[in-house]
Protein backbone atom coordinates (compact mmCIF):
# COMPACT_ATOMS: atom_id res chain seq x y z
CA UNK A 1 0.00 0.00 0.00
CA UNK A 2 1.58 3.35 -0.93
CA UNK A 3 1.94 6.36 1.55
CA UNK A 4 0.37 9.49 0.52
CA UNK A 5 2.54 12.61 0.39
CA UNK A 6 1.92 15.64 2.29
CA UNK A 7 1.15 18.72 0.87
CA UNK A 8 3.70 20.50 3.50
CA UNK A 9 6.67 19.18 4.81
CA UNK A 10 6.22 18.01 8.79
CA UNK A 11 9.17 16.91 10.86
CA UNK A 12 9.81 14.52 12.38
CA UNK A 13 6.48 12.63 10.63
CA UNK A 14 5.48 8.70 10.54
CA UNK A 15 3.59 7.11 8.71
CA UNK A 16 1.68 4.12 10.41
CA UNK A 17 0.21 2.13 7.58
CA UNK A 18 -1.32 -1.52 7.81
CA UNK A 19 2.15 -3.52 8.10
CA UNK A 20 3.19 -1.29 11.04
CA UNK A 21 3.36 -2.95 14.53
CA UNK A 22 1.32 -0.07 15.59
CA UNK A 23 -1.56 -0.08 13.59
CA UNK A 24 -3.37 -3.43 14.67
CA UNK A 25 -3.19 -1.28 18.07
CA UNK A 26 -4.94 1.85 16.65
CA UNK A 27 -7.00 0.37 14.42
CA UNK A 28 -6.61 2.87 11.75
CA UNK A 29 -4.00 3.72 9.10
CA UNK A 30 -2.68 7.00 9.72
CA UNK A 31 0.25 9.83 9.61
CA UNK A 32 2.14 11.34 13.19
CA UNK A 33 3.86 14.10 14.21
CA UNK A 34 5.66 13.92 17.61
CA UNK A 35 7.59 16.47 18.81
CA UNK A 36 10.73 15.43 19.80
CA UNK A 37 10.76 16.93 23.06
CA UNK A 38 7.59 14.97 24.33
CA UNK A 39 7.88 12.04 26.50
CA UNK A 40 6.00 9.98 29.19
CA UNK A 41 7.13 12.11 32.03
CA UNK A 42 5.98 15.32 29.77
CA UNK A 43 3.29 14.41 27.31
CA UNK A 44 2.36 17.52 24.90
CA UNK A 45 -1.39 18.21 23.69
CA UNK A 46 -2.76 16.31 21.38
CA UNK A 47 -4.58 17.55 18.09
CA UNK A 48 -6.39 14.94 15.86
CA UNK A 49 -7.34 16.00 12.28
CA UNK A 50 -9.96 14.11 10.55
CA UNK A 51 -10.55 14.42 6.70
CA UNK A 52 -13.45 14.50 4.76
CA UNK A 53 -15.07 12.83 2.00
CA UNK A 54 -12.76 11.18 -0.62
CA UNK A 55 -9.64 12.62 1.27
CA UNK A 56 -7.24 10.10 3.07
CA UNK A 57 -4.70 11.05 5.64
CA UNK A 58 -2.40 13.28 3.80
CA UNK A 59 -4.71 16.07 3.07
CA UNK A 60 -5.53 17.62 6.27
CA UNK A 61 -2.27 18.77 6.95
CA UNK A 62 -2.41 21.89 4.85
CA UNK A 63 -3.78 23.40 8.22
CA UNK A 64 -0.36 21.98 9.92
CA UNK A 65 0.75 26.24 9.95
CA UNK A 66 -2.45 26.78 12.06
CA UNK A 67 -1.45 24.49 14.81
CA UNK A 68 0.50 25.68 17.99
CA UNK A 69 4.35 24.57 18.77
CA UNK A 70 4.92 21.93 20.29
CA UNK A 71 1.50 19.57 19.99
CA UNK A 72 1.33 16.28 18.25
CA UNK A 73 -0.94 15.96 15.19
CA UNK A 74 -2.20 13.10 14.49
CA UNK A 75 -4.47 12.24 11.35
CA UNK A 76 -6.07 8.90 10.48
CA UNK A 77 -7.50 7.25 7.08
CA UNK A 78 -11.31 6.69 7.21
CA UNK A 79 -11.89 3.45 6.80
CA UNK A 80 -14.48 2.81 4.14
CA UNK A 81 -13.09 2.99 0.45
CA UNK A 82 -14.47 5.86 -1.86
CA UNK A 83 -13.64 5.65 -5.63
CA UNK A 84 -11.53 8.71 -5.31
CA UNK A 85 -10.51 8.05 -1.27
CA UNK A 86 -11.82 7.30 1.62
CA UNK A 87 -15.29 8.19 3.78
CA UNK A 88 -16.33 7.48 7.04
CA UNK A 89 -19.57 6.75 6.41
CA UNK A 90 -21.49 6.79 3.27
CA UNK A 91 -24.61 8.82 3.19
CA UNK A 92 -28.55 8.14 1.87
CA UNK A 93 -30.39 11.53 1.13
CA UNK A 94 -27.60 14.24 1.63
CA UNK A 95 -24.12 14.83 2.53
CA UNK A 96 -24.06 14.46 6.05
CA UNK A 97 -27.15 11.80 6.63
CA UNK A 98 -25.68 8.19 7.16
CA UNK A 99 -27.67 5.43 7.53
CA UNK A 100 -27.72 4.95 11.72
CA UNK A 101 -25.62 1.36 11.80
CA UNK A 102 -22.72 3.17 9.04
CA UNK A 103 -22.50 6.38 11.34
CA UNK A 104 -22.38 4.12 14.34
CA UNK A 105 -19.85 1.82 12.72
CA UNK A 106 -18.10 5.05 12.26
CA UNK A 107 -18.25 6.47 15.59
CA UNK A 108 -16.77 3.10 17.26
CA UNK A 109 -14.04 3.25 14.68
CA UNK A 110 -13.04 7.37 15.29
CA UNK A 111 -13.26 6.82 19.38
CA UNK A 112 -11.27 3.42 19.40
CA UNK A 113 -8.42 5.41 17.31
CA UNK A 114 -8.35 8.21 19.58
CA UNK A 115 -8.55 6.20 22.73
CA UNK A 116 -5.55 4.28 21.48
CA UNK A 117 -3.15 7.40 21.46
CA UNK A 118 -2.13 7.62 24.78
CA UNK A 119 -0.91 4.49 24.62
CA UNK A 120 0.96 4.79 21.57
CA UNK A 121 2.47 8.09 21.70
CA UNK A 122 3.74 10.88 24.83
CA UNK A 123 0.48 12.56 24.57
CA UNK A 124 -2.01 14.30 27.18
CA UNK A 125 -5.07 12.63 26.51
CA UNK A 126 -6.63 15.81 28.90
CA UNK A 127 -5.33 18.35 26.06
CA UNK A 128 -7.62 16.63 23.16
CA UNK A 129 -8.13 18.95 20.40
CA UNK A 130 -10.35 17.78 17.50
CA UNK A 131 -10.45 19.12 14.06
CA UNK A 132 -12.67 17.88 11.28
CA UNK A 133 -13.20 19.07 7.44
CA UNK A 134 -16.90 18.15 6.07
CA UNK A 135 -17.60 14.69 6.31
CA UNK A 136 -14.44 15.17 9.36
CA UNK A 137 -15.98 17.81 11.03
CA UNK A 138 -19.62 15.74 11.47
CA UNK A 139 -17.67 13.11 13.13
CA UNK A 140 -15.54 15.33 15.64
CA UNK A 141 -19.28 16.85 16.04
CA UNK A 142 -20.30 13.45 16.65
CA UNK A 143 -17.45 13.15 19.09
CA UNK A 144 -17.81 16.18 21.14
CA UNK A 145 -21.57 15.13 21.35
CA UNK A 146 -21.60 11.80 22.57
CA UNK A 147 -17.88 12.36 25.13
CA UNK A 148 -17.54 16.32 25.72
CA UNK A 149 -15.60 15.32 28.95
CA UNK A 150 -13.16 13.90 26.75
CA UNK A 151 -12.20 17.15 24.65
CA UNK A 152 -10.72 19.84 25.44
CA UNK A 153 -12.24 21.94 22.17
CA UNK A 154 -13.24 20.93 18.70
CA UNK A 155 -12.93 22.90 15.18
CA UNK A 156 -15.94 22.13 12.91
CA UNK A 157 -14.81 23.48 9.00
CA UNK A 158 -16.91 23.41 6.20
CA UNK A 159 -19.03 21.00 7.83
CA UNK A 160 -22.13 20.27 10.12
CA UNK A 161 -23.50 17.51 13.20
CA UNK A 162 -25.13 14.79 12.13
CA UNK A 163 -29.17 15.42 12.57
CA UNK A 164 -30.21 12.27 14.64
CA UNK A 165 -26.74 12.54 16.92
CA UNK A 166 -27.50 16.02 17.76
CA UNK A 167 -31.46 15.97 18.63
CA UNK A 168 -30.27 13.42 21.63
CA UNK A 169 -28.32 15.61 23.28
CA UNK A 170 -29.73 17.26 26.57
CA UNK A 171 -29.78 21.10 26.76
CA UNK A 172 -26.83 22.41 28.52
CA UNK A 173 -24.91 19.15 28.58
CA UNK A 174 -21.84 20.14 26.57
CA UNK A 175 -21.92 23.63 28.96
CA UNK A 176 -18.38 25.76 28.41
CA UNK A 177 -16.81 23.53 25.72
CA UNK A 178 -15.26 25.36 23.12
CA UNK A 179 -16.16 25.44 19.34
CA UNK A 180 -14.83 26.58 16.64
CA UNK A 181 -16.57 26.98 13.55
CA UNK A 182 -15.90 28.26 9.81
CA UNK A 183 -18.00 28.43 6.62
CA UNK A 184 -18.29 29.20 3.18
CA UNK A 185 -21.09 31.83 2.39
CA UNK A 186 -20.87 29.97 -1.31
CA UNK A 187 -20.58 26.02 -0.03
CA UNK A 188 -22.54 24.22 -2.47
CA UNK A 189 -21.70 21.19 -0.75
CA UNK A 190 -22.81 21.32 2.73
CA UNK A 191 -24.79 24.16 2.46
CA UNK A 192 -24.64 27.69 5.33
CA UNK A 193 -27.86 26.69 6.68
CA UNK A 194 -26.44 23.45 7.80
CA UNK A 195 -23.44 25.34 9.65
CA UNK A 196 -26.11 27.92 10.91
CA UNK A 197 -27.85 25.13 12.00
CA UNK A 198 -24.65 23.13 14.31
CA UNK A 199 -23.72 26.79 15.65
CA UNK A 200 -27.45 27.27 17.03
CA UNK A 201 -27.33 23.67 18.45
CA UNK A 202 -23.95 23.92 19.89
CA UNK A 203 -25.15 27.44 21.86
CA UNK A 204 -28.57 25.73 23.01
CA UNK A 205 -26.00 22.79 24.61
CA UNK A 206 -24.36 25.25 26.61
CA UNK A 207 -21.27 25.44 24.45
CA UNK A 208 -18.62 28.62 23.67
CA UNK A 209 -19.17 29.18 20.08
CA UNK A 210 -16.60 31.37 18.23
CA UNK A 211 -18.37 31.17 14.51
CA UNK A 212 -17.27 32.37 11.40
CA UNK A 213 -18.47 32.86 7.67
CA UNK A 214 -16.48 32.95 4.90
CA UNK A 215 -16.45 34.37 1.10
CA UNK A 216 -15.63 30.94 -0.04
CA UNK A 217 -17.05 27.75 -1.07
CA UNK A 218 -16.05 24.44 0.59
CA UNK A 219 -12.89 25.02 1.76
CA UNK A 220 -11.30 27.47 4.16
CA UNK A 221 -9.73 31.37 3.09
CA UNK A 222 -6.52 32.63 4.29
CA UNK A 223 -8.20 34.52 7.23
CA UNK A 224 -10.14 31.49 8.09
CA UNK A 225 -7.02 29.84 8.82
CA UNK A 226 -5.87 32.66 10.92
CA UNK A 227 -8.92 32.80 12.94
CA UNK A 228 -8.48 28.91 13.68
CA UNK A 229 -4.70 30.03 14.09
CA UNK A 230 -5.98 32.41 16.66
CA UNK A 231 -8.71 30.26 18.58
CA UNK A 232 -6.29 27.13 19.03
CA UNK A 233 -3.27 28.93 20.63
CA UNK A 234 -6.43 30.34 23.13
CA UNK A 235 -7.37 26.71 23.80
CA UNK A 236 -4.05 25.23 24.34
CA UNK A 237 -2.89 28.15 26.56
CA UNK A 238 -5.95 28.92 28.82
CA UNK A 239 -7.70 24.96 28.55
CA UNK A 240 -7.39 22.12 30.37
CA UNK A 241 -9.44 18.96 30.66
CA UNK A 242 -10.05 17.61 34.40
CA UNK A 243 -8.97 13.63 34.37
Amino acid sequence: MDRPKLPAKVNPIEWIGPDHPLFPESGLIHYAHIPPAASLAKPVPLVVMVHGRQGDESVMWIFKPALPPGVAVVAPRAPLTAAEGFLWFSSQNGPLTPAPAGLAAAQNRLETFIESLPYLYPVDPNRLILIGFSQGAAMVNSYALRRPAAVLAVASLAGAMVQPISDQVPAGSLAGLPIFIAHGLEDETIPLTLARHTRDRYLELGAAVTYGEYPTGHKLTSQALKDLKTWLATQLKTGNKEA
